[in-house]
């Protein structure tokens, strides 16, 4: 019923028309050779074997060892976002921009946008260098990929990788104020669709019988658990009843009412569990004391993320100020004790509960039909799969259910809405 009323919906189908042909375009891109290079040398290259390049061939959604025009893929953006944050500590303006509301996030976004460009240029420059000496990105050395290395063909290459960047960058920014969803996560998603299916038959088919076939069912079992625990402890909440007291103003009387305190567990388990990853780069089958160092990590990183960022003392002066308290909890010191011993418990809680999940992904590598010597797909795909299903797929059809169900909301490129803002 609610896909009927897609095709009834002006605003719902243009926006998913656009996202659809944003993605189309992107995809194309990425299997669109550069001028200049022999198609058919790429294809009977040989693949390195190994977690880490099978992390970039994801990351880049097969563009890189193709030679395409959008190589990259959203990895500059990526990478621009990270140089931001790593920015923002370093810098003090970037760190006022970031905290300066609606105008703070423009410029960073114009930074962003910058800096991207400016990491696929250079990225362009050493990519195309490789390629000249004979050792192509993704394939093994002695591999002769370019028809001609001149410096005419070198420059044409750095500006049409450079170019590539910059039209998925804007790919990027149309899905978003134009279509349903992130543009750089839904870009993303389609990289990842289109390689991590192929990195999973590989590694089955190089089993093959038995093992080989039940491989992709356990694989896909583990994914759907661990999502569905990342999901329940990211809207776990633990709510602290809060009562104001009765104040009588003039002839009006304010307070009275009950409220309630929101503690939060389990924040950011996707960074602790990426860094976990990136860091150890578990081998197949996982040695056990990297198993035990990588589920360390990810429980210390959850737990002071959560720890680091809850004020009980800010919010019991506050509560204080305004007549509030805890039921059977005095009102200052003894209500910051309270809030900081609950808030311990939940975000310990949370950080066991994501290290499960953590575990969980390590440890369905380890079935048989699942680990091989020198396959691609590690724990830092399967984190980055889960990662894209709980804040890509999940808010992404959360938005389009939405405006199904509800016709009456002004559309989301009017006057105000996003549109406006990608005007300006």
């Amino acid at each position: 019923m609610l896909l009927t009323r897609v095709f009834t919906m002006p605003d719902v189908r243009r926006r998913l028309l656009v996202t659809l042909l944003a993605v189309l375009l992107f995809r194309l891109g990425q299997h669109l050779p550069l001028p200049g290079v022999d198609v058919t040398a790429v294809a009977a290259a040989d693949r390195p074997d190994g977690r880490l390049p099978g992390l970039l061939d994801l990351l880049t959604g097969g563009g890189l060892a193709n030679l395409s025009v959008f190589a990259f893929g959203v990895l500059p953006m990526i990478a621009a976002h990270w140089v931001l944050v790593l920015g923002g500590i370093l810098l003090p303006r970037l760190r006022a921009a970031a905290e300066a509301g609606r105008a703070g996030e423009a410029l960073l976004a114009r930074h962003a946008r910058y800096v991207a460009v400016l990491l696929g240029a250079g990225s362009a420059v050493l990519v195309v260098r490789m390629a000249v000496d004979g050792r192509p990105p993704l394939a093994g050395a002695g591999t002769d990929v370019l028809r001609d290395t001149g410096a005419l063909t070198q420059i044409t290459l750095v500006a049409c990788l450079t170019a590539g960047t910059a039209v998925v960058l804007w790919l990027s920014a149309t899905i978003t104020h134009r279509g349903f969803g992130e543009g750089l996560s839904l870009l993303l998603l389609a990289q990842v669709a289109a390689v991590f299916p192929g990195q999973v038959r590989e590694v089955a088919r190089a089993h093959g019988g038995w093992a080989g076939a039940v491989a992709p069912l356990s694989l896909l079992l583990a994914l759907a658990l661990a999502t569905a625990l990342v999901v329940t402890v990211r809207h776990s909440v633990r709510r602290v009843p809060v009562q104001y007291a009765k104040r009588m103003i003039g002839r009006r009387a304010y307070g009275g009412t009950t409220a309630y305190v929101p503690i939060h567990g389990g924040r950011g388990g996707f960074d602790a569990m990426l860094l976990g990853s990136l860091l150890l780069l578990l081998p197949a089958p996982p040695a056990p004391w990297l198993v035990a160092a990588y589920a360390l990590v990810v429980l210390v990183g959850v737990f002071l993320r959560g720890a680091l960022g809850f004020d009980a003392v800010g919010i019991a002066d506050r509560m204080k100020r305004q007549g509030g308290f805890v039921p059977g909890i005095r009102s200052g010191r003894p209500t910051a004790e309270y809030l900081s011993y609950v808030h311990l418990r939940v975000t310990l809680a949370g950080a066991v509960a994501t290290t499960l999940a953590a575990l969980l992904l390590a440890g369905v590598l380890a079935l048989p039909g699942l680990h091989a010597p020198g396959a691609a797909l590690g724990v830092t795909t399967l984190v980055v799969v889960v990662r894209l299903g709980v804040d890509t797929v999940l808010p992404t059809a959360r938005q389009i259910g939405s405006r199904i169900r509800r016709p009456d909301l002004p559309p989301l490129g009017g006057p105000g809405g996003r549109g406006e803002k990608a005007a300006t």
